[in-house]
């Protein structure tokens, strides 16, 4: 595990008081125990390394677990009218933990030079592997007995939003590897929380709308993961049914993926583009 940032204090001569940084001729760059790098120049091969981000996420993920047991801990009985609430908003806390927990982490650290496509895309992997171990069992009758198509469903919506996420992070990454500032950092995290949240809160400024019928699809519900969460899991024991899929959402959730991976596609591209221009 690495110092993200490593700046090295100096505290004598001309240099003390101040802070040294990769520019400067002097600068060793250490990791948080204070070790210089072996047989490299710095530690920017295991920057971002997926290791304790894994970790974090895993426990993240546990934590999200731990709210939902805490609610049903408050009921005399266990039913599916309280075990399901409880699961959509462990679900909605997960969500919120990949759409914008990950990008604030990422662009508060530094990241390698390159390979900013496969940096985003094995963070979407190590997000998206682990969250299958918590979705998968709430199809059981143990917990919300919701059927596999809509566990399924709820599977896919998270990893579109995962390749979409993952494709504007890799863009953001680039940018500020030739522009690092914080202004630019708070822009892309801006714009992030902008694609996550904004047909929400452009849905909210509008004219209201009436109340879908359940036995219809809310589509415009899928542009944002939260909102999304609450339509696929919505509660339709009102046509016979815990849980219902259709068509119309499976096409959204596949372009918003295609969206993701188009934009990764791009940022591929200006790799490539920027190494052959350096050769």
């Amino acid at each position: 595990m690495t110092h993200e940032h490593a700046h090295n204090p100096i505290g004598s001569g001309e240099h003390e008081g101040r802070f040294m940084h990769e520019g400067d001729p002097a600068y060793v760059d250490r990791d948080i125990f204070g070790n210089a790098p072996k047989h490299h120049r710095d530690w920017s091969h295991r920057r971002g390394e997926p290791r304790v981000f894994a970790l974090i996420w895993m426990l993240y993920l546990m934590g999200a677990m731990l709210v939902m047991f805490m609610q049903l801990n408050r009921s005399h009985t266990i039913s599916y009218e309280i075990v399901r609430p409880a699961a959509r908003v462990m679900l909605l806390i997960v969500v919120i933990g990949f759409s914008v927990l990950w990008p604030m982490l990422r662009l508060s650290q530094h990241h390698p030079r390159r390979g900013h496509v496969w940096f985003a895309l094995r963070d979407a992997i190590v997000l998206f592997v682990p969250l299958q171990a918590i979705l998968w069992p709430l199809a059981t009758g143990v917990l919300t007995h919701w059927p596999v198509p809509v566990v399924a469903a709820m599977s896919l919506l998270c990893g579109s939003w995962m390749l979409l996420i993952a494709g504007v992070l890799a863009l953001a990454m680039r940018s500020i590897a030739y522009n690092d500032t914080p202004t630019m950092r708070c822009i892309w995290m801006g714009l992030i929380i902008l694609v996550v949240v904004g047909a929400p809160m452009i849905g909210a400024t509008g004219t209201p709308m009436p109340p879908a019928p359940v036995n219809q699809p809310r589509v415009g519900w899928l542009l944002s993961p939260i909102t999304g969460v609450l339509e696929i899991l919505r509660d339709r024991e009102a046509i016979g049914v815990s849980g219902a899929v259709f068509t119309q959402q499976i096409r959204m959730m596949i372009a918003i993926g295609c969206v993701g991976l188009a934009l990764l596609l791009i940022a591929r591209g200006l790799e490539v583009a920027h190494a052959r221009v350096r050769a």
